[in-house]
């Protein structure tokens, strides 16, 4: 009796970690990767899709400009740019989130696919340029919270979503 569980819990145990690996493979998502532009380049993509908070008068205020962008580069791949700029006081800024999501068609609902936390500098302006292989056959937007930090008492996010790309 003692050796057969042994022998059921050696299968289990060896059903488990071929499960796993399998699991692996299928569920892996893509690395993004550093995008290499110049400012200019990084202005000019980010322009159309950049808010500039008229109420930064208000103390409460800390986010002077955001955006977030998306953009197809390729076949299968994203270009997500990112912006989050700080008034002068600000000494933490960029994005508490950002999240690629997708979906199928325009009558699918949006479902979360990579998800970044904390993304942020020790400054008042931060600049995020990334590019991501991604399936097609798919819509994608950014989603995304702007964060700025003046001190532990003085913090503001604002939630951003970017336009949509079709691969």
């Amino acid at each position: 009796m003692n050796k057969m569980l042994r022998s059921f819990v050696a299968f289990c145990l060896i059903l488990a970690t071929l499960t796993t690996a399998a699991f692996a493979e299928t569920d892996e998502l893509p690395e993004w990767e550093d995008l290499i532009i110049s400012d200019e380049e990084f202005d000019a993509l980010i322009a159309d899709s950049t808010v500039y908070n008229s109420s930064v008068a208000r103390a409460s205020d800390l986010i002077a400009a955001y955006a977030i962008a998306i953009y197809q580069y390729d076949s299968t791949t994203l270009y997500i740019l990112g912006k989050t700029t700080g008034t002068a006081d600000v000494v933490k800024s960029g994005f508490k989130e950002l999240v690629i999501q997708r979906r199928k068609s325009s009558s699918d609902s949006w479902s979360d696919y990579i998800t970044y936390e904390k993304l942020y500098i020790d400054q008042c302006a931060y600049n995020m340029a990334k590019k991501v292989t991604v399936p097609t056959g798919y819509q994608y937007r950014v989603t995304g919270i702007h964060y700025a930090k003046k001190n532990i008492f003085s913090v503001q996010k604002l939630s951003n979503t970017s336009s949509i790309v079709t691969f």
